[in-house]
């Protein structure tokens, strides 16, 4: 990738501090949970029955219902541990690579938001919002981190701590390969990834996780499953180790579509992680 492909890949809410790091894909970050019992008895994780990560990035052609669309997609993420895995100065230990799984992949907003904040069970567990934000996907190295900066809430509170969500944060995502038997100690997936052939190709038989070093095909399908590794905490690290500068200036205009749409079509969703950082 030349130097003028790469600026071509930044926006404005991303620099490119220098040639170490190409940007895969950017975009919109959403974090949200969905309870286990009603609002008024959610005092910690063990209340939480599942949460979610959503990238809303740029729609790509070569998913076939994408193909006549224009705008953004989204990938709904169901993390495992119900938390986002701690960032450490060393090496991380086994049991702090996280697994999660791409839930689904949407086309249209309005599909997503059906799928959250529609109760699943029983009335009162629709999924709450609790961070917004923007991500970049890059490739730094041998391996490629999803890093993001939180925008909303302003700074984290209790709820954002019980989920591990951080203000600034960087991780390794690495997608288990569907060729190769599941690593020990991570689930089974109930349904393999519908991969085409030419993504199949990219996963090595003798590997058991791939990195996302060529482009982020691999996590564009239901049932994809990876592990996230906590690298980086606070953005002038991420900026000096990974050379991206992510924009989060608070006077900003932010794009929060998604939250826009749960004013005022789910009023009767609580606000409060998300506004106030508070569980509820």
């Amino acid at each position: 990738m030349t130097q003028n492909e790469k600026n071509r890949n930044v926006n404005d809410n991303v620099k490119l501090e220098n040639n170490e790091s190409d940007i895969l894909e950017q975009g919109d970050i959403y974090f949200f949970y969905r309870p286990k019992k009603n609002s008024s008895e959610i005092k910690g994780i063990d209340d939480i029955r599942r949460f979610f990560m959503v990238t809303a990035g740029e729609k790509r052609k070569h998913i076939d219902r994408f193909k006549n669309n224009r705008g953004k997609f989204y990938r709904l993420f169901v993390i495992g541990k119900k938390s986002l895995p701690e960032i450490r100065k060393s090496e991380a230990r086994a049991s702090e690579r996280y697994w999660a799984r791409v839930g689904d992949v949407f086309g249209n907003q309005n599909d997503l938001t059906k799928e959250l904040f529609s109760d699943e069970f029983r009335e009162g567990d629709a999924a709450r919002p609790v961070g917004a934000g923007k991500y970049v996907i890059v490739r730094h190295q041998k391996h490629a981190e999803i890093a993001y900066v939180l925008e909303t809430p302003d700074k984290p509170g209790e709820a954002q701590e019980e989920l591990g969500i951080e203000q600034e944060a960087s991780y390794i995502i690495t997608v288990i390969n569907p060729k190769s038997p599941v690593p020990e100690g991570f689930p089974s997936a109930e349904e393999q990834p519908k991969y085409p052939d030419k993504v199949l190709k990219e996963f090595d038989e003798s590997e058991n996780f791939t990195s996302l070093l060529t482009d982020t095909q691999m996590i564009d399908f239901p049932n994809a499953q990876v592990i996230l590794i906590g690298a980086r905490e606070g953005k002038d690290s991420i900026k000096q180790d990974l050379g991206i500068d992510i924009d989060n200036d608070s006077k900003r205009k932010k794009d929060l579509d998604i939250l826009n749409k749960l004013k005022t079509s789910f009023k009767n969703i609580p606000t409060k992680p998300l506004t106030e950082g508070k569980l509820e």
